[in-house]
């Protein structure tokens, strides 16, 4: 038997229309799916466990320059959505957005919102705010910056386990974080020949690298 949070009951029973004798798919609190049978109040009763989805296990970091107005929290929520396990808000040289106040909780709260309607099996880390040069000195070889200079290969063509993929701001990288990242041996890749919105990129960036993770794991 499983309880539900009363926040859970209340989507279920509210948002979902859900009714007691209804099946529904469940997350526990240590990361495992199951078919469940609704009864009365916020009670669920466990029918099976379910195999883990494909995705699980995959490690994707995405560094992400803020982006204006709310687009952030769409780009929290997508993002989550198809794959991403971490999600850094990235202070780009050429950015104009700089987080205050609550934002970075409100993403936190947008992300497990996102992480139960996808059913993910955790919960995506949304870091604070880091500088461009502070998370390329960390992540070094592993880093994919992507970048909308022509001849660069795909993003799946350069992508390795685990990911961490940088998408810079509208107004693209500088001179000097492309300078820094090629100097610390950050790889450059590219998502075709349009130029994506910001927060546009970080969403496919995210879904290409999960397909093409998941592909080198089936070889």
């Amino acid at each position: 038997m499983l309880e539900l949070p009363p926040g859970e009951t209340n989507h279920v029973r509210n948002v979902l229309r859900g009714r007691n004798g209804d099946f529904m798919e469940v997350v526990d609190g240590g990361g495992r799916l199951f078919t469940a049978r609704l009864r009365r109040g916020g009670e669920a009763a466990v029918v099976e466990e379910l195999a883990a989805p494909d995705g699980v296990g995959v490690e994707i970091t995405l560094y992400q320059a803020v982006p204006k107005g709310g687009r952030m929290d769409l780009l929290v929520e997508k993002a989550t959505e198809v794959g991403a396990t971490r999600i850094v808000p990235l202070l780009a040289e050429r950015g104009v957005v700089s987080p205050r106040g609550g934002k970075v909780g409100r993403w936190r709260r947008v992300a497990e919102a996102a992480a139960r309607q996808a059913l993910r099996l955790g919960v995506p880390d949304v870091a604070e705010p880091v500088r461009f040069e502070e998370a390329a000195s960390e992540v070094k070889g592993t880093g994919i910056l992507l970048h909308n200079a022509p001849d660069l290969q795909p993003v799946e063509a350069v992508v390795g386990a685990p990911a961490s993929l940088f998408v810079g701001p509208e107004g693209g990288w500088s001179a000097g974080e492309l300078r820094f990242a090629e100097e610390v041996g950050i790889t450059f890749g590219g998502l075709g020949p349009y130029r994506l919105r910001s927060e546009t990129a970080g969403i496919i960036a995210v879904a290409r690298t999960l397909a093409a993770l998941e592909s080198m794991v089936e070889r």
